[in-house]
């Protein structure tokens, strides 16, 4: 009978970092063996946690599925002789496969009449399938780290000490990684660290919540916020919002608790973001805040809801007034000079080997950015750009950023402000290095936004020339999310800005081409755009360079637009109308020279000309002013012609070169018009389908 499957695995703390991934790929291998073998089933999840990964398979048959079988052996000629008895060969098969030579018989098959026999083979056991594949799936998991223990035969990401395998109420045994399978899970380290017994699958999650244990993220995420908020109100205060810190601590934790600590008043004086910052980067703790003022207090959370003697609090209040004394004095150090004194220092400092340091980086984001706001036709925003981009890397030579990196860009932005420079330079340090991340805003300001393209674009050229690429989920430099970054700001702040003029900026570097067309065509694959919807818009059958000369926001566009044919049944018959243009012009003959002017008088050729003649300027003003729904529109009144002309017309006239000829032609300018702003052929045979 169909039971949930449960899979396990139990081991010392995992880095919070590969949990979730580490899950999955789980969850993938799993899945993977159970369809490799023919075992039906239903929907799939992983768990992950600090201690345990586990998968959760709905509805696993408990055996292949089993069924007839045909055996064929050697040719009927080698295995039966001229009385029809069983030759040596064919008794010697037989006998192989454990049947009377007499049961064999003629089977015919399309390569000829082959000796053999039917059976019914009974299925394999589900328990038989993973014993034999899941050890070799679990120890091929890639990990950025793995390490041995014990006698050192197998490696893995920590230490394994247990694994569950269970098909409903049933124990399969299973060994993994040296260590056999059971029935029998672990509790919470602390509160509950004995064994948890699992009699049935669907007993998993209760039994180990009973256990102090949350194996799933949403419920620790729950309880999480829940305890954080509680501990706030009991200050009088809310946590400040930190998504990236509650996405780290929930792996870190299985049974999380929050004890609030308090610091002295003073240090509420140092800038907002270094304080904040100071809390989440040394001790993991969210700051509070009460209205629009920070609190003096945060808020640690802890994998024990309890703390009845204080130790964990005082503990956190002892690390964390230390280190808010650091930041407190690296602040006033770095503000005994002006930041642009700091900026020749910056040669000292190695942005790569083969790129020099980040004073040359700096004087090439300089022009970069000055190149970029000239496109852009803003010349105030220029000059605070060329500013902001003198100044840009400055505090990376200052020892808050010594002490703490994440605050890149941020500390210069602090320093400007401090020093009363103009908002517009210092907001433009503080956010160039913004979106840092798929969930992060770009740069709030014009020059911001101008400032972080030019930081990106010389960052990839500059890394490029020095020879650092890509290779599979390899990229230590982030040269993936410094693209997409360019190519947000790029869409979201409309620029007009090309893909060639990016090429252009490189100095026509060739492996930066390749990059960004590359990296471009992934990131619209990203945002749910299909394929052969990128290729239609695209069009490479029709122009190799247009696509570079459109600015990233009218691609976007374009891909919109096209995305909307999908179900229109007008735009199947167009695509399908086109693809028939083409294969008639493929014959079009070899006409004769000499004088072949044509009078056309078929009215469905002069029908479809005069829609051809009515159609084509109103598509070319839309698409110059950007109206590609209106674009559509015009090619859609082309198909009720373009249908009737081939169904009424002979386009190949043996007897008329000169008519062949015209509507040739007139056939060629149509398909024109029809590929010029989105190649539809590219959609053929999916027109219909819906997303």
């Amino acid at each position: 009978m169909s039971e949930p499957l449960l899979l396990e695995i139990g081991c010392e703390e995992i880095p919070a970092r590969m949990i979730a991934a580490a899950a999955e790929d789980l969850r993938g291998r799993v899945v993977g063996i159970l369809d490799q073998a023919g075992i039906a089933h239903g929907g799939s999840l992983a768990w992950g946690g600090t201690r345990r990964l586990a998968v959760r398979v709905e509805a696993a048959a408990p055996s292949t599925a089993g069924g007839d079988e045909v055996v064929l052996g050697p040719p009927v000629s080698a295995a039966f002789d001229a009385a029809g008895k069983p030759t040596p060969a064919g008794a010697g098969f037989a006998k192989k496969q454990g049947i009377d030579p007499a049961a064999l018989q003629r089977i015919e098959t399309e390569k000829g009449i082959y000796a053999g026999f039917r059976r019914t083979s009974p299925g394999q056991p589900l328990e038989k399938v993973l014993a034999a594949s899941l050890p070799n799936a679990v120890a091929g998991m890639g990990f950025p780290k793995t390490m041995r223990w014990g006698d050192g035969a197998h490696r893995w990401v920590r230490p394994v000490h247990w694994i569950v395998a269970l098909h409903g109420a049933e124990a399969l045994r299973l060994e993994v990684l040296g260590v056999a399978s059971g029935r029998t899970s672990r509790g919470h380290r602390f509160l509950a660290p004995g064994p948890v017994a699992l009699p049935h699958a669907d007993a998993y999650v209760d039994a180990l919540r009973g256990a102090h244990v949350l194996v799933d993220r949403a419920m620790r995420r729950a309880k999480l916020m829940e305890e954080l908020h509680r501990a706030a109100e009991a200050i009088g205060g809310e946590p400040v919002p930190d998504e990236a810190l509650l996405h780290e601590i929930e792996e870190l934790v299985e049974w999380p608790g929050v004890v609030a600590g308090r610091f002295d008043p003073s240090f509420l004086e140092l800038p907002e973001a270094i304080l904040v910052t100071t809390l989440r980067h040394h001790q993991k703790s969210f700051s509070v805040r009460a209205g629009a003022k920070l609190l003096p207090a945060f808020l640690s959370v802890a994998n024990t809801d309890r703390d009845p003697a204080g130790h964990v609090r005082r503990g956190n209040e002892w690390v964390v007034v230390g280190r808010l004394e650091d930041a407190r004095f690296f602040w006033s150090e770095d503000r005994k000079r002006p930041l642009a004194a700091r900026v020749d220092e910056l040669s000292r400092v190695t942005f790569h080997k083969k790129a020099g340091s980040y004073r040359d980086k700096t004087d090439r984001v300089i022009a970069l950015a000055a190149a970029i706001a000239g496109k852009l036709g803003a010349e105030v925003v220029g000059a605070d750009v060329v500013a902001a981009a003198r100044l840009a890397k400055a505090d990376l030579v200052t020892g808050l950023v010594g002490e703490f990196p994440e605050l890149q860009g941020i500390v210069g932005g602090l320093l400007l402000r401090a020093e009363g420079a103009p908002e517009a330079v210092a907001a433009a340090v503080a956010d160039h290095y913004r979106p840092a991340g798929v969930e992060d805003s770009i740069p709030g300001t014009e020059a911001g936004c101008v400032l972080a393209v030019a930081d990106r674009l010389d960052t990839i050229v500059g890394l490029l020339r020095a020879g650092e690429t890509l290779s599979g989920s390899r990229d230590p430099f982030g040269l993936r999310r410094a693209v997409g970054g360019i190519f947000r700001i790029l869409a979201e702040r409309r620029w007009p800005i090309t893909m060639a003029d990016l090429f252009a900026w490189s100095e026509e570097d060739a492996g930066f081409r390749r990059f960004i067309q590359e990296r471009l065509t992934n990131w619209l694959l990203d945002r749910g755009f299909r394929a052969n919807e990128i290729e239609a818009v695209r069009r490479p059958a029709v122009s190799p360079t247009d696509f570079d000369r459109w600015p990233l926001p009218e691609i976007l566009d374009r891909l919109e637009i096209v995305r909307t044919l999908r179900g229109r049944s007008d735009f199947a018959k167009l695509v399908e109308l086109t693809k028939r243009v083409d294969n008639i012009l493929v014959k079009k003959p070899d006409l004769p020279g000499g004088d072949l002017r044509h009078r056309e008088t078929h009215e469905s050729a002069l029908a479809l000309e005069r829609s051809y003649e009515a159609a084509r300027p109103r598509i070319l003003a839309a698409s110059e002013a950007g109206d590609f729904p209106a674009v559509v529109d015009q090619l859609g009144e082309l198909v009720g012609p373009v249908a009737k002309f081939f169904d009424d017309v002979l386009v190949l006239d043996p007897k008329s070169p000169a008519a062949t000829l015209w509507r040739c032609d007139l056939l060629a300018k149509v398909r024109g018009v029809i590929t010029r702003d989105f190649d539809i052929r590219e959609l053929a045979g999916q027109a219909d389908a819906k997303r």
